[in-house]
């Protein structure tokens, strides 16, 4: 038995995961980055920072009771619940289908229609990273945000943002995924290109640091 506090705990409780939704992930995952957990900074579902806040949300032990939990108390908690967090993606063009039936202002849903996705541009994914900041996160890869996962989804069903962040917690990863799929990213650019618009040449060239347009004269025309 694990003792903590002087209590002894042969068995943890971990039915109040059924309890959490997508917004208690966006919440843990907001304090991790906030907290600069390095290691949540981009597969956060993966990091047992994250499984430790979750559990504590669910069970409604301090969260210190995960710190300082043997590593073999600790992996067991984390085997359970990424096991209840990683269901069937079951998304197939682009159709998310729920694990079970969802109800939102008196309306019944099985599945979520995401397709509008791909019809987003520029200014959505600003206003998306606008709304990320104003919900205290650091915007750096957004593809791994969950609360932007959300935002784009919302944009792209005409639904708000709370229809997708109400969503049971397992539905969690599946959003994300769906909202990122691979289906809705356009070619990959190459390393360097050339483009022509009006009178101007640019040039894309790649370093370490990311992407920059430059323009050149002596590109020929």
């Amino acid at each position: 038995p694990y003792v903590f506090e002087g209590k002894e705990y042969a068995e943890i409780d971990l039915a109040g995961l059924d309890k959490l939704t997508v917004q208690d992930a966006i919440n843990a995952q907001r304090q991790l980055f906030n907290e600069r957990e390095p290691a949540a900074m981009l597969l956060c579902e993966t990091t047992t920072a994250f499984v430790r806040i979750l559990a504590a949300k669910a069970t409604g032990l301090p969260i210190e009771f995960f710190k300082l939990a043997p590593r073999s108390v600790s992996r067991r908690i984390y085997g359970m619940v990424m096991g209840y967090m990683n269901v069937d993606s079951n998304t197939e063009n682009h159709i998310m289908r729920l694990e079970k039936p969802y109800y939102f202002e008196g309306k019944q849903y099985t599945e979520i229609d995401l397709n509008g996705v791909a019809d987003l541009n520029s200014l959505n994914e600003s206003a998306a990273e606008n709304r990320l900041t104003r919900a205290g996160f650091m915007v750096t890869d957004t593809s791994y945000n969950y609360l932007y996962a959300c935002i784009l989804a919302g944009m792209a069903t005409g639904l708000p943002e709370e229809f997708f962040t109400g969503l049971p917690l397992y539905e969690v990863l599946k959003i994300k995924n769906a909202v990122n799929d691979a289906g809705f990213s356009p070619p990959e650019r190459p390393t360097s290109s050339v483009f022509q618009k009006k009178k101007y040449d640019f040039r894309i060239l790649k370093d370490n640091q990311g992407w920059f347009f430059l323009r050149s004269a002596d590109i020929p025309v």
